[in-house]
């Protein structure tokens, strides 16, 4: 019984995690709307785990939901990453300035 309420906190846990990711894919529309959100519900309440019954379906899909999450989490720091520091390559001007150095500056072209 005991390991059914960690469980139970576990899925929790997950969901709500889930809910919130997609709340920052889509902030202006409410996760109720959201298919996904809605396959999310129906998956949960398919699978809930009741005090006769503790099944290794539940475990499978208490894992998947983890994953899920993680996935989620992990896609929106990566474009988060992508928008402040993926513009491509630097020239060698920019990183030298960038570390506050400067490049010698070529002589004149009458020399």
């Amino acid at each position: 019984m005991a390991s059914s309420n960690i469980l139970k906190k576990d899925a929790l846990t997950a969901l709500r995690g889930i809910t919130r990711e997609l709340r920052y894919i889509r902030p202006k529309t409410s996760p109720r709307n959201m298919l996904a959100f809605q396959y999310l519900m129906e998956q949960y309440r398919e699978n809930q785990v009741t005090q006769e019954q503790v099944c290794r379906a539940h475990n499978d899909m208490l894992h998947k939901a983890q994953t899920y999450h993680c996935l989620l989490r992990s896609t929106r720091e990566y474009e988060a990453l992508q928008a402040e520091y993926g513009r491509g390559e630097r020239t060698v001007e920019e990183s030298a300035r960038l570390v506050g150095l400067e490049l010698p500056k070529p002589p004149p072209a009458g020399e």
